[in-house]
């Protein structure tokens, strides 16, 4: 099987290896200025014809590697930034006072709120400046030597927030080191978590991802699928195996933006469906019935999830059904990616065409691996 699969999108990582190495610098990406905005105020980027996006986010329906399966392995593009148009809900409960200053308590859920506050922004320098921060906060709270359960889940809690922290600035904001490298930087950080908390299924589930990853890019594909199998197993199995608990759920969102791009004859992706149906989204789950304060648009963002999946297996008339039910959701109107299924609606052939051209034997890009996977749910966009 594997020897039919040609030069997957990420299969080289030798070229990326060398254009990190020799900016010697996190930020390895420049800043891309967009061409234009909206009338809302949205950026508009530059699509692989040289054209300029006619709506925010254009290029989730063009590959991230133009359509030349041969050049190489494709990095998402940093993300194009723009003073995000929904307010911060964490402005008020921002921390004044400086962390060494703060009770080992107070550091928990001042590092908490800025993690939220940068997180839903977007922007490269409110991230880094909230990665220093959580440094700041673990470096002391090691410091303090409580061993207490409750101290230990909440110092868990800190390494989860930065190693997501790092993924989310490797996808979104161009710092292709903490991709390139992530046994040193998120994957070192959901170690820690597992020591600290063991069985804690958002880092584990994270973590697994990246394992995808690194198989990947290092040609292994045997071991990425084995992942791949067992990320979905765990989704379909964690907690209770024979009720479906809030454990399945978030473990299966987190994982199936990864599988669901696997070779089509690997079977994953239609594994991938089949898994997210059966585990479906559940009324002790706050985000399945409801936006939330951490996730703004997650009901459109999850429905369009689910959507993406339909248009990567090529079914048609259950991927238009699907885009009716993302235009269903609360906050439609004010989703920044309103547009852009607008024009799914439209023309649904067009994202259908970019899954198509991968073939049975290619690794695709879909939107949760893109430069806007997590603000799409997360965003103040």
């Amino acid at each position: 099987m594997w020897n039919k699969i040609t030069k997957p999108a990420r299969s080289m990582i030798l070229s990326v290896t060398v254009i990190v190495l020799s900016t010697l610098t996190v930020g390895c990406a420049e800043k891309i200025e967009p061409i234009a905005v909206t009338d809302s105020g949205l950026p508009l980027g530059m699509l692989c014809d040289g054209s300029t996006e006619s709506f925010y986010d254009e290029t989730i329906f063009e590959r991230m590697d133009c359509g030349d399966p041969d050049a190489g392995l494709s990095l998402p593009k940093r993300r194009l930034e723009s003073e995000p148009r929904i307010p911060s809900p964490y402005e008020a409960s921002r921390c004044q006072l400086s962390l060494v200053l703060q009770a080992p308590e107070q550091r928990f859920e001042c590092a908490e709120t800025e993690f939220w506050h940068a997180y839903s922004d977007g922007r490269l320098a409110p991230r880094n400046s909230t990665l220093k921060y959580i440094s700041e906060a673990i470096e002391l709270s090691e410091s303090v030597g409580d061993n207490t359960a409750e101290f230990v889940v909440k110092l868990s809690r800190l390494y989860q927030l930065r190693g997501m922290f790092y993924m989310a600035l490797g996808i979104e904001n161009g710092q292709w080191l903490y991709l390139v490298f992530s046994n040193l930087y998120a994957q070192k950080d959901f170690a820690r978590v597992e020591e600290l908390e063991p069985g804690n299924f958002v880092a584990s589930s994270f973590d697994i991802t990246l394992k995808i990853a690194n198989a990947q890019v290092a040609g292994k594909h045997e071991l990425a699928l084995a992942y791949g199998l067992e990320s979905l197993h765990v989704s379909l199995t964690a907690g209770d195996p024979d009720v479906i608990e809030p454990v399945n759920v978030g473990t299966a969102f987190a994982v199936t933006g990864v599988t669901m791009n696997y070779p089509l004859n690997t079977g994953l992706p239609q594994a991938t469906l089949d898994a997210m149906l059966e585990i479906g989204c559940i009324d002790e789950v706050a985000f399945c019935s409801q936006n939330t304060l951490h996730a703004p648009f997650a009901r459109p963002g999850l429905e369009y999830h689910l959507a993406s999946i339909y248009a990567r297996l090529g079914l048609r008339n259950e991927y238009i059904a699907q885009l009716e039910v993302v235009a269903e959701q609360d906050r439609y109107d004010d989703w920044a990616w309103k547009a852009m299924v607008e024009a799914q609606r439209a023309d649904p052939d067009r994202l259908l065409e970019k899954y198509a051209s991968y073939g049975d034997d290619q690794y695709s890009d879909s939107y949760a691996q893109m430069n806007n996977g997590c603000v799409m749910c997360h965003g103040r966009i």
